[in-house]
């Protein structure tokens, strides 16, 4: 679901998308933000630890710089959980699946 498509200098460098709930855009985004902003390979920006805000309450995955949640109400989670979706993604070198979502990627030669 939710299927995304990045471009640069109208070629795709990162396609990506989630299946879910009110989370996918959260999922997304973070993929998004590490691999283009933050220099990640795609396998980095997948595994990474992520964050959702619901309401008044921010999830994090262990992991996650909690500092930068301070005064917040906070649910840590004990590891990667499916709660915060399945980012699939592919980029020119290859594909990467979300293992919360048990995805994997095949390559062809």
């Amino acid at each position: 679901m939710a299927p995304t498509i990045a471009l640069r200098e109208d070629q795709p460098v990162l396609v990506t998308g989630s299946g879910g709930s009110n989370r996918i855009r959260s999922a997304i985004v973070q993929v998004l933000v590490n691999v283009l902003c933050r220099r990640m390979t795609l396998e980095e920006a997948i595994h990474s630890p992520r964050v959702h805000c619901d309401g008044e309450t921010i999830h994090a995955e262990a992991g996650f710089p909690l500092d930068e949640l301070a005064n917040r109400r906070l649910n840590e989670w004990p590891g990667r959980s499916l709660f915060f979706g399945g980012a699939h993604s592919v980029d020119p070198l290859g594909g990467v699946g979300d293992p919360r979502r048990s995805g994997c990627a095949i390559t062809f030669d």
